[in-house]
């Protein structure tokens, strides 16, 4: 690290709780790293951020409050969770703000949670000065491995260590962010270098990455050449179908196709659409139409566990899988064909590529009938859940954010018989985590703030 870059920490970030400090003296210059965090924030189409005040982040914290929207959080995990459902509800990039130390192991469990759903989270925490890390001096709020704790929870975890990389670091998270496959992004920037951070001296930005793998069109032609053969077609729509969009219904009609989904895939195809069964695989309603079955499109899905009876559940032995991460095809279930893609690139070539195809005559209403049993039958099961359900539905717009906290309103009704239209809309806890729903409500609700959020 080059003396220029690290400076000498200005007293102005000493903390009032270890030293006697005038205000005065904890004021933040015209310009700091906050003004850089403001800058890429906004590129990103960012409007608001959330976190915990504290001495170890006050600069971002009041360039985002002064030039955007701050949304102040009682706690780092609900911070977090607030920006997971704000990405999520609003299709973008949600971010949280906290401080070092015990502010980001208390993150660390929603991260978690943003981890498992795929989701496009931000979080900027604060450090210790960058010439006091590793050294175990007893700096106040110290904690040791920070970085390797933040990348045990993140997809990346990133840290700044000059004042001129600023940019480029924060820009880079952002970039894989938005590049699949996604999940959540920590960068830990110690507190001298928010300070003397110049927006005017900053490193060159790294490039945007290359595109997504779209699929070779050999594996496309493949592909399709195997759809076509196919009399009783189902997919499997998982999470990394949620921005496919039209194509995916598209594709859904012209292949005849029934549409099973995980829960975090809810919403791909909307559930009203006479052949989406929806989150109901392992129902016994649907027993026979899998067995059935002659051909499985996977999409976006690593057909887990706990949707596929620990992997007990027949699916058809003509299985195509569509998946970015090369290796998750085949990684559960066998594979006839294997196209590393993103599925929002791969499902309209694959449309193009399928050209005409005949179904059983019976097919698409065996599916309609299929998944009105296993809904009606659920409903019998929970009971008045189905009222609440029904009461949800009724008094909610066609697309608003649901958010679902666990475990009655998720596991048991809200994952599966609620219905959802719109992946943006399906905000639930994907980790399993208890007591993450009003927070990611909180967050949905910013994202949206003309729908009703109801948590």
């Amino acid at each position: 690290m080059g003396k220029r870059d690290q400076g000498k920490a200005p007293k102005r970030h000493t903390t009032t709780e270890t030293h006697e400090a005038p205000t005065s003296d904890l004021t933040a210059p015209a310009r700091t790293g906050g003004d850089i965090l403001v800058g890429v924030l906004r590129e990103a189409g960012v409007h608001a951020a959330f976190g915990v005040v504290s001495i170890h982040n006050l600069p971002l914290v009041e360039a985002v409050d002064r030039d955007l929207r701050f949304v102040p959080m009682r706690h780092e995990a609900a911070a977090v969770n607030a920006a997971d459902g704000y990405a999520r509800a609003s299709g973008g990039v949600g971010v949280a703000l906290t401080s070092t130390g015990t502010g980001a192991g208390n993150a660390a469990g929603s991260m978690l949670e943003a981890l498992t759903a795929q989701s496009r989270v931000l979080h900027v925490t604060g450090n210790i000065d960058a010439d006091l890390l590793g050294e175990h001096r007893g700096a106040y709020h110290e904690v040791p491995r920070q970085l390797q704790m933040l990348d045990a929870v993140s997809a990346q975890a990133l840290r700044i260590q000059t004042a001129r990389q600023a940019r480029a670091v924060l820009t880079d998270a952002v970039q894989r962010l938005l590049t699949p496959p996604q999940g959540p992004v920590s960068v830990d920037w110690p507190i001298d270098l928010q300070y003397t951070a110049d927006p005017d001296a900053q490193n060159t930005v790294p490039r945007p990455p290359r595109q997504p793998p779209a699929g070779t069109r050999r594996d496309i032609e493949r592909a399709a050449a195997v759809m076509r053969q196919a009399k009783r077609p189902l997919i499997w729509a998982g999470g990394g179908a949620r921005r496919v969009g039209a194509p995916l219904a598209a594709l859904t009609q012209a292949w005849g196709a029934g549409v099973l989904t995980g829960a975090n895939g809810r919403g791909a195809v909307p559930e009203d659409h006479l052949q989406c069964v929806g989150n109901f695989a392992t129902h016994d309603a649907l027993a026979e139409l899998i067995e059935d079955a002659d051909c499985l499109l996977t999409i976006g899905s690593h057909l887990r566990a706990n949707e596929t009876r620990n992997f007990e559940l027949p699916l058809p032995s003509t299985h195509i899988q569509i998946d970015v991460d090369e290796q998750a095809i085949g990684r559960n279930y066998p594979v006839t064909v294997g196209v590393r893609a993103e599925a929002s690139r791969a499902v309209p070539a694959l449309l193009a590529a399928l050209g005409d195809v005949e179904t059983d005559a019976a097919w698409t209403d065996r599916i309609s009938a299929a998944a009105g049993a296993a809904r009606a039958a659920h409903r019998a099961d929970i009971g008045a859940y189905s009222d609440i359900c029904d009461a949800i539905r009724n008094r909610l717009p066609r697309n608003s954010p649901i958010v679902r906290d666990v475990t009655i309103p998720g596991s048991s009704w809200g994952n599966r018989l609620l219905p959802v239209f719109d992946p943006t809309d399906n905000v639930y806890a994907a980790g399993g985590g208890i007591g993450q729903g009003l927070a990611m409500a909180i967050g949905a609700a910013i994202a949206r703030p003309d729908d009703r959020v109801p948590p």
